[in-house]
């Protein structure tokens, strides 16, 4: 008899796609987690990131004897969290486990360190801003950004090869986007602005405020010395950002 057995996903909801600094920026990452796991939940049936996953539990109504477990793979957590979903169902540890994966860059804090026990007369005091401070890997010192920089030199990929690859997947959201190939997966936010509530039904224009016929006006980042190459920020993961 085998080992294996069946593992189904009966229903997936996600939040709308934010934008840094915008209308969702005081919705938490246990927030926007809570929304998506109360709709899959629905869907299926009828500062706190250490705690998220128990959180998230409670908030959705989900017995309190029922294990939670907060897993960190940084970019890849909520793709662990369904594999580890699967171990639990193969093992025939748990029978439904309600994965996901959620962050809130608009909410990453700024830290002081080494003050706990005290300063020095005139210590002066700076602060760090922990969501640059994450994309940097501090055994080797270099940003990510810089990675993929290097990345572009080892493996001979132009500027202009990034910007077809990276104008060809946005008009394939557009496209997808507007066919409403997203609408189901997607569960509504209403968010408060000028008093007034609206449901953000859709992921908005996020693809469309990137104006991709004008890369030359995004911010400065890259190592190269080439004035020509020096006009776009070449983060891939901070295009959300923007």
């Amino acid at each position: 008899m085998s080992l294996l057995r069946g593992v189904f996903i009966v229903a997936a909801k996600r939040t709308p796609f934010g934008t840094y600094g915008g209308v969702l920026k005081e919705h938490s990452a246990t927030d926007l987690a809570e929304h998506a796991a109360k709709a899959a939940l629905t869907a299926g049936s009828s500062a706190d990131a250490p705690y998220i996953a128990r959180h998230v539990g409670l908030r959705c109504g989900v017995p309190i004897p029922v294990p939670a477990l907060t897993v960190n793979r940084l970019c890849g957590s909520g793709f662990q969290s369904i594999i580890n979903g699967a171990h639990e169902i193969y093992l025939k540890e748990s029978e439904i486990v309600l994965c996901g994966g959620s962050e809130s860059m608009s909410q990453a804090p700024y830290a002081v360190r080494n003050v706990r026990f005290g300063t020095k007369f005139g210590f002066d005091l700076k602060l760090e801003d922990t969501l640059w401070a994450g994309l940097t890997d501090l055994h080797v010192k270099i940003p990510m950004g810089i990675t993929a920089e290097n990345l572009a030199e080892k493996y001979e990929i132009s500027r202009e090869d990034c910007d077809k690859y990276a104008y060809q997947t946005q008009q394939r959201w557009k496209a997808a986007h507007d066919a409403g190939h997203y609408a189901a997966e997607i569960a509504p936010i209403e968010v408060k602005l000028r008093k007034e509530k609206y449901p953000w039904l859709r992921m908005n224009t996020l693809g469309l405020r990137l104006r991709l016929n004008k890369w030359q006006s995004y911010l400065l980042f890259s190592k190269r010395v080439e004035q020509s190459q020096l006009q776009m920020l070449r983060v891939s993961l901070m295009v959300q950002l923007l």
